[in-house]
């Protein structure tokens, strides 16, 4: 019998709708989850935490819908 898949909509976002975003520093393996309203907001706060090796770090973000 066949595995019937779940049917997703798609999140129609607002203005004041946040996402989440995760700066992840490689070498320590350490993550910092911040709500951020755009891609571009996410890297100002970046910026503003002003962590010295920025060769150590990455910004990901987190999707609505993730995989069952």
């Amino acid at each position: 019998m066949a595995k019937k898949r779940k049917q997703y909509e798609p999140k129609y976002r607002d203005a004041l709708d946040n996402s989440v975003y995760v700066f992840h520093n490689q070498i320590f393996n350490i993550d910092l989850f911040i709500n951020a309203l755009t891609a571009e907001d996410a890297m100002e706060q970046f910026d503003r935490c002003q962590f010295e090796n920025r060769n150590q770090w990455k910004i990901l973000v987190e999707l609505g819908q993730q995989p069952a």
